[in-house]
């Protein structure tokens, strides 16, 4: 038996389940008609809300912070920088960053972050690649890395 395929009303869009619209076009018409309000869904008020902390693309993790001085359009801090900051009670120098000495991200451990000069980062990250490319090497030599 072959299973019917719906879809949306306004889009055209397939849906797998028995509606009018899709969830996009349904949140719309609500809007329209006045049932969602756009102040109504904001912040904790919204479904999704997970208390502020998201992670980017990048692997880093940025918290909901809209009077902090490093905030984005979107009203979010890096979390990295905000408990450095915290941590040593002033803000992070000009052109200077804040390096996960263990290459992991979402490592926000204050004993894991350092805030280095530009140019020193720079120094530290090809010095790691040309230790990664070294033991690469010699795994390749004894056989244990294709």
């Amino acid at each position: 038996m072959k299973r019917k395929i719906y879809k949306c009303i306004d889009c055209e869009q397939k849906i797998s389940f028995r509606a009018k619209r899709c969830k996009k076009c349904n949140a719309i018409y609500l809007w329209k008609l006045g049932r969602i309000k756009c102040g109504d869904r904001h912040g904790d008020k919204n479904p999704a809300w997970r208390g502020g902390r998201v992670r980017d693309r990048g692997g880093y993790i940025k918290i909901r912070m809209q009077n902090h001085h490093r905030v984005n359009q979107s009203g979010y801090v890096m979390e990295h920088i905000y408990i450095w900051e915290q941590a040593n009670g002033k803000p992070v120098p000009e052109g200077w960053v804040i390096h996960h000495l263990n290459g992991i991200k979402d490592d926000n451990r204050i004993s894991n972050l350092v805030a280095l000069p530009c140019k020193k980062h720079y120094l530290v990250l090809q010095a790691k690649a040309k230790r990664i490319q070294e033991l690469e090497a010699l795994l390749r030599q004894q056989g244990q890395l294709i």
